[in-house]
């Protein structure tokens, strides 16, 4: 028997039934649709995935790497009418009655002792076969199998819009509750678990009190104590997909060049998502950028950072420089983060004919930037009282604190496995 292609239903491990994801097999074959095409192009007989990204993309979202040693043990085959995972027998397990079962994959493994390099040589063997690593034996064809990931599915825009709200709610309740004193450890702290508890993995988190990021850029975060400001930013991941976010919070009123830096960094943050539209150059994109810069005497500002990237299955899948040459397609997903001096703004958006802001939120303070006379809405400062007003605050966020309760039990924001699920009375 085919150990990933079982009937919806049939019965797993004690106490368990395992259900088949229509959703997630209808998206690998699409999937394996594009690996057809591209062999057929490439006049080759397999395609060999090792890279994290390209296993999490073709399967609609395994994703190993949160415990897997930097060794590749997992690898996938993929001919013109077969997929399988070339494994160890530990892996095996957790693959098929977990991460892929239903999907239509069949299975190589080998004890966890043996050689990986050993077994996909096996499969090599005497074939013409592209790689996404380059291993010996096979052509690189990474960039291509890149560009295989480039357009977005239904079910990976889907699942962009589910983890951006989560990522929003995490960052947005934390910072609600900073108070004066709090160190930013403690705060990256706080929204790493709201994330973990949903199982979505915090990638990058920055949390930069009291100006520090004017001039470390890519700070990350310390036990320094948070005295006036701070800015959070977090980028996240499930399924394999990344989605970025930033916001500012001023304890009390904010100063005025923390203020009037946000006002400028808005204007960038605004423009930059206004023109991320299908059939844009990201060189013509980034020159309406940088005339911003200019307009308002920040002529050398954005070659203190980077300012956005496209995501997808990694944290870039392409960095905006001046001299980007790729041509947006939809849907994509993007980040924008553009900053000056002490002030960041960062959202995800999605590219088309439309762009779509997957990071917005009504709850959150806004300002309104007037793009080609169009109201593009970017995050303000979220202003919280002195002392002695904390209760004024809480009750005004309290539908915020709340949105997301229903996920705790997997409703409909949980991101816990549909594919797997506990009968009752087991």
């Amino acid at each position: 028997m085919n150990p990933a292609s079982g009937e919806s239903g049939s019965a797993g491990a004690a106490g368990r039934c395992l259900l088949q994801d229509v959703q997630r097999l209808e998206d690998v074959e699409q999937k394996h649709e594009r690996i057809r095409q591209l062999l057929k192009v490439q006049q080759a007989d397999a395609v060999l995935l090792q890279d994290a990204a390209s296993l999490a993309w073709f399967t609609a979202g395994v994703d190993l790497s949160r415990s897997q040693a930097e060794l590749c043990q997992v690898s996938i085959f993929v001919t013109e009418d077969a997929r399988l995972f070339a494994t160890n027998s530990v892996d095996a397990v957790q693959l098929f009655e977990r991460e892929a079962f239903g999907l239509g994959f069949q299975l190589k493994q080998r004890e966890w002792h043996q050689p990986h390099a050993e077994l996909v040589a096996d499969l090599c063997r005497s074939r013409r076969v592209l790689s996404d690593s380059g291993v010996d034996g096979t052509v690189p064809a990474s960039r291509q199998i890149q560009e295989l990931r480039q357009s977005l599915t239904s079910l990976e825009v889907e699942r962009l819009r589910r983890l951006s709200r989560v990522l929003v709610h995490a960052v947005e309740v934390t910072a609600v509750g900073i108070r004066r004193g709090r160190t930013e450890a403690d705060v990256a702290g706080e929204v790493g678990h709201r994330l973990l508890r949903r199982t979505v993995w915090p990638v990058r988190l920055q949390v930069a009190a009291d100006g520090r990021n004017g001039r470390y850029r890519h700070w990350g975060f310390g036990d320094d104590p948070i005295r006036g400001s701070v800015v959070i930013s977090c980028l996240a991941r499930r399924w394999g997909l990344h989605v970025g976010v930033t916001r500012t919070v001023s304890l009390g009123p904010p100063a005025s060049r923390l203020q009037q830096a946000h006002a400028q960094a808005v204007l960038m943050h605004a423009t930059g998502m206004y023109f991320s539209r299908s059939g844009e150059c990201l060189a013509d994109v980034w020159a309406r950028v940088q005339r911003i810069y200019e307009k308002f005497g920040l002529t050398d500002e954005w070659r203190q950072s980077d300012q956005a990237e496209l995501l997808g299955y990694r944290l870039s899948d392409h960095q905006v420089t001046p001299r980007s040459e790729l041509r947006l397609g939809s849907p994509q997903a993007m980040f924008w983060h553009p900053s000056v001096d002490q002030a960041m703004c960062g959202d995800t958006v999605l590219t088309g004919e439309r762009v779509e802001c997957l990071t917005g939120s009504s709850k959150w303070p806004g300002l309104l930037v007037q793009v080609r006379g169009v109201p593009v809405t970017c995050a303000g400062i979220l202003q919280i009282p002195s002392s002695g007003a904390e209760q004024e605050v809480e009750s005004r966020f309290e539908d915020l604190v709340n949105d997301l309760d229903e996920g705790r039990s997997g409703g409909a924001e949980g991101l816990g496995s549909s594919w797997e699920v506990f009968p009752d009375g087991s």
